[in-house]
């Protein structure tokens, strides 16, 4: 079967593992063996993704036996996104945005199918025989301050009083043998449901899938799952079949029965467990994160993991390479909010450079004076814009917002600095750089927001000098003719 025509909603895979596999069949993985733990596979892994090469699989890691495996930039390209999406492969960026936008509008949930029998059960070590330090944990960044054993994983708690079962990632670095840190921070989902626990003076159960079908880690690390929805049902409706789970024998909780590795176990109460420097870390937006006292900490019952097993490596890099997909998935957040506010014309919303919306970039068919501004002030304000939409840039729809060279372009020909406003006391995200703490004692979590209108004046449009490039009819012709030449 042709990839590039799959149906929406058909997925070539199972679990982890036959997704290595597809993704190899694409001509798309790369295996590489000896690579040391400490350092040598992050940094690799920079180097690839730089290059937006391919997902790297690595085996016979230094310290450990052939078979104990890291799979890293697993969907760093548009392709290895599109396979966990179930879309079509031949998708330019912004098609394959659309084309996602469209699918979310046919959600129906598909609840996780519990069996009696499960791969993840091939090996169960309990006791004296738990060691976490038995499967390859990376130092990943130069900086970071231990071990992450979890960053592409899976979190799965249940809250007590709503009955009903997320599934988050946080960064997971090791204590020790049996106790690993789990850095749920303030207002996540996750942390919402511990503290409920805690509140009552109780630990909180706890599983952490350490390597995923794809499509729950999708799940896990997607906004778009709102409060109170089990991110087991999304992802079971996004593989067009339920997840399989078998329950823990010491949380009872679902544990996805194809995972590589599951950690079973509680977080007690903060200050229980003597605490330990957690981090620093290389974060998402590029830089490295304090350390923190009081994380919270895992103590680990049981240890789940098939034969031969591969952890999925996710480490935050630099933007703009990807942390997560090669796809802004939050830009399809934004692009319904300003739709649900009334906002008409809109062609299309990017965010460059990030997974989440630090800077977001609109498209729009303006329809009458002040349009443009109203989309502005719109995108900045709107909730998915709360992780810190720093910078909001609304342009024409003839610019294609996901070339930053054409964004730019506009913002230096289009944009009057009287159009630029500074909106103030806006919602940022924790991790923002600019933070000190000294500043958010004083004024708590908000910054001002650069909104930029880089879109011809509405009263010009008529008149505004047109574009300096041929039709798109011409270039079609003309591609079509010279096709060799123009393609070599």
């Amino acid at each position: 079967m042709c990839c590039a025509s799959m149906e929406v909603g058909q997925m070539l895979f199972n679990d982890l593992r036959e997704f290595i596999n597809a993704v190899d069949r694409m001509g798309e993985l790369k295996r590489v063996e000896g690579a040391h733990w400490d350092l040598e596979i992050g940094a690799i892994t920079e180097l690839v993704a730089e290059r937006k090469g391919p997902a790297l699989l690595f085996d016979k890691i230094v310290d450990y036996p052939g078979g104990y495996r890291i799979l890293t930039n697993a969907f760093g390209s548009l392709k290895r996104t599109a396979l966990v999406l179930g879309l079509p492969l031949d998708l330019d960026a912004l098609a394959m945005l659309k084309a996602w936008r469209e699918k979310t509008k046919q959600y129906k949930p598909v609840p996780p199918v519990e069996v009696s029998d499960a791969p993840v059960s091939q090996n169960i070590l309990a006791g004296t025989e738990i060691d976490l330090y038995k499967f390859p944990a990376a130092k990943w960044h130069e900086a970071d301050g231990g071990r992450y054993l979890g960053t592409g994983c899976a979190v799965i708690v249940k809250d007590p009083e709503e009955d009903w079962v997320n599934v988050g990632t946080y960064r997971c670095m090791l204590y020790n043998r049996d106790k690993i840190f789990v850095n749920m921070a303030a207002g996540k989902h996750g942390r919402l449901i511990m503290d409920k626990y805690h509140a009552r003076g109780k630990s909180c159960p706890v599983v952490i899938s350490l390597a995923q079908d794809p499509a729950l880690w999708m799940a896990a690390t997607y906004n778009g799952v709102p409060w109170g929805m089990s991110e087991f049902d999304f992802a079971g409706w996004l593989r067009g079949k339920p997840i399989e789970v078998i329950r823990g024998e010491v949380t009872g909780l679902p544990i996805p029965a194809r995972a590589e590795v599951v950690l079973e176990g509680e977080i007690p109460p903060l200050g229980e467990i003597e605490p330990k420097l957690e981090g620093p870390f290389g974060e998402w937006l590029g830089y490295v994160s304090e350390s923190r006292t009081m994380t919270p900490i895992m103590r680990v019952k049981a240890i789940l993991h098939r034969d031969d097993p591969t952890i999925l490596g996710a480490p935050p890099l630099k933007p703009p390479r990807p942390y997560a997909f090669s796809l802004p998935l939050a830009a399809i957040s934004v692009w319904d909010q300003l739709e649900g506010a009334g906002v008409v014309g809109v062609k299309g919303v990017w965010i460059p450079c990030f997974d989440y919306a630090r800077a977001i970039v609109v498209a729009i068919k303006q329809m009458f004076p002040g349009h443009s501004k109203q989309a502005a002030l719109a995108a900045a304000s709107c909730r998915a814009a709360n992780s810190g939409g720093r910078i909001i840039i609304v342009v024409d729809d003839d610019v294609d917002i996901t070339n930053l060279e054409e964004v730019f372009w506009a913002v230096a020909t289009r944009a009057d600095a009287d159009n630029i406003e500074i909106v103030k006391g806006m919602t940022v995200t924790g991790s923002d750089p600019l933070l000190t703490k000294e500043y958010k004692e004083k004024w708590g979590l908000v910054k001002s927001r650069l909104v930029i209108d880089a879109c011809r004046p509405y009263m010009r449009l008529k008149d505004f000098p047109p574009v300096n490039v041929f039709s798109p009819e011409y270039r079609q012709k003309i591609t079509s003719k010279w096709h060799d030449l123009l393609t070599t």
